[in-house]
């Protein structure tokens, strides 16, 4: 029950209407005893967020589109793997001080655990806080990244930081990756219908991985299991940056519970509607 004693945390972003994170980490504090509450703020100004964040107070923030890179200026402090990133996605407030992390990476690192990256050719798809966290990872396992995006720039900038070549759209005809992770909103409900590559672009026996989890399977990952490739879904990735994100507010681990089928129960809900 809420009281005057109940903290506040909350998820940030523009749009943020599709966002589980206040149903996933909720579900979190009723498990784990914790006297909060997750809601979802929508706002285009990141100033006009982070003095929301100060005053109201909120404790822990989580940060999605488009303000992953705009908000680390705002900061008090940084975590040091969040500057090499370049990208922000949790806020921890103590006492009034803000301290920017990025959890992505944690949730990137579990989702591709099992997925031989040394040496592989790695095309990211998008050049926002999401693609630098899987750039960060894809250079610490010594991949070989490869970066598109609509503003080429971008691609040009990630490419700069992380090492790797920033490709134009007709350099990629006919090119197959070894892994492919789409780091961008294209296929995100409702434009379920599209893909950030054509399948043709899928290497039988590569890799897949799409860090937008509604649907549940995208269009990207339907083809890559129809081009005999291995396909993984943005959902674990979401899942375990969260629980990162409580583990770094709360100072514990966070028990083992069943937040992927609750997840896969609302968004099968959604579908259905």
């Amino acid at each position: 029950m809420l009281s005057s004693a109940t903290k506040l945390t909350a998820v940030i972003g523009n749009p943020i209407g599709h966002s589980l994170s206040p149903l996933l980490h909720n579900d979190i504090y009723v498990r784990e005893d914790v006297d909060a509450v997750m809601l979802a703020f929508q706002n285009p100004s990141i100033a006009e967020l982070v003095s929301a964040i100060r005053a109201l107070p909120i404790h822990l923030t989580a940060i999605t589109l488009p303000h992953k890179e705009s908000i680390i200026p705002l900061l008090d402090e940084v975590d040091e793997k969040a500057l090499s990133i370049g990208s922000v996605n949790t806020i921890i407030n103590t006492d009034g001080k803000l301290k920017g992390f990025n959890t992505d990476v944690v949730g990137i690192a579990v989702a591709l655990k099992d997925a031989p990256l040394k040496g592989k050719s790695v095309l990211i798809f998008g050049a926002g806080g999401a693609a630098r966290a899987v750039a960060y990872h894809m250079k610490e396992c010594g991949a070989k990244i490869h970066s598109y995006d609509r503003t080429f720039k971008k691609a040009q900038i990630l490419c700069e930081k992380f090492g790797g070549m920033a490709l134009e759209l007709d350099a990629m005809n006919g090119t197959q990756f070894d892994v492919i992770v789409n780091a961008s909103p294209v296929g995100l409900h409702p434009n379920t219908d599209a893909t950030p590559v054509p399948k043709e672009m899928i290497k039988k026996g590569g890799i897949v991985f799409d860090l937008v989890y509604n649907p549940l399977e995208t269009r990207l990952m339907r083809e890559a299991t129809e081009r005999g490739a291995q396909a993984i879904s943005g959902l674990t990735m979401l899942v375990e940056q969260a629980l990162e994100q409580e583990r770094l507010w709360l100072g514990r681990e966070i028990g083992n519970a069943p937040y992927y089928v609750l997840l896969e129960r609302e968004l099968n809900k959604q579908r259905n509607k």
